[in-house]
């Protein structure tokens, strides 16, 4: 039976736990996560899922989640039946990752979690598993992170909480079109577009849902990298990029990598009818 397709959005996410200490007059971090983090709902006849996607930048998180939806689409069971191990898991995601992230974006990591437990991840981190574990699925709170803090450091009255949640992409499958929402950072300020890919008249295939979802986390990454060679444009004008951490051979990988991206996004436009609102992102 064919999976029921859902609405799911991506959030940026920052926990922070910060204990006070009155002697130093000051306050210390006892710890703080970033990463983005999706819920997905997976549905096919009566089986009815929810598996949390969690990721260090966007387009991995979208990819990892493009994923995990082909994988339920061919075996509605593999999760609750455990079928998958982590070592099929990451044979699955090791070709979803480009040399340029493995080689300068080694802190980027994914992990997939169900029922409070870890599936999968490449960066294995107690304090985001016991999250998950507590959460089930459900929204982090900051009661979660104040509970997890207990877990781990015992009960503390002198800790301050604080979870921040932002919507960064959100994806609505229509009887037409699939739709992706998309909040860009661009000039220091906080835009938005939408991108649609249109559904071909039957008897033609759908537009498939994991295909428009890692369409849209490449449209992501390629804009990422705009920003970053704009700023290395700048920094070489003002004559500060040497000193910096920034290699050459780092500037041609991204350079190399958004030419890809582009191929990726131009052929996708190419294949589908897709349409932006208000308008294409300027790539260039």
């Amino acid at each position: 039976m064919a999976a029921i397709l859902t609405g799911l959005t991506l959030y940026r996410e920052k926990s922070t736990v910060r204990r006070f200490d009155l002697a130093d007059e000051g306050d210390s971090i006892v710890f703080q996560i970033r990463s983005n983090r999706i819920s997905l709902s997976l549905k096919s006849g009566p089986i009815d899922e929810t598996v949390v996607v969690r990721g260090q930048n966007i387009p991995s998180t979208l990819r990892m989640a493009s994923l995990v939806i082909e994988q339920f689409n061919r075996n509605p069971t593999i999760f609750s039946d455990e079928s998958t191990s982590h070592l099929e898991w990451s044979e699955m995601w090791k070709p979803r990752v480009s040399s340029y992230e493995k080689q300068f974006i080694s802190e980027s990591w994914v992990s997939v979690h169900y029922e409070g437990g870890t599936v999968f991840t490449t960066n294995p981190s107690p304090q985001i598993d016991e999250m998950e574990r507590m959460a089930m699925g459900g929204d982090i709170s900051e009661d979660v992170i104040r509970t997890v803090c207990s877990n781990f450091h015992g009960s503390m009255d002198d800790i301050v909480v604080h979870h921040d949640s932002q919507t960064a992409v959100v994806f609505s499958p229509f009887k037409e079109y699939h739709r992706a929402a998309i909040l860009e950072r661009k000039g220091g300020k906080t835009g938005s577009f939408a991108a649609s890919a249109f559904h071909p008249p039957k008897p033609a295939k759908p537009v498939r849902y994991s295909g428009f979802i890692n369409f849209c986390a490449d449209i992501i990454e390629a804009l990422t990298l705009k920003v970053f060679l704009e700023r290395i444009r700048v920094m070489v004008e003002e004559n500060k990029v040497y000193g910096s951490s920034i290699t050459p051979a780092h500037v041609a990988g991204a350079m190399g990598r958004k030419r890809d991206l582009m191929q990726f996004v131009q052929s996708y436009e190419r294949a589908n009818r897709v349409a932006y609102r208000p308008d294409r992102p300027e790539f260039f």
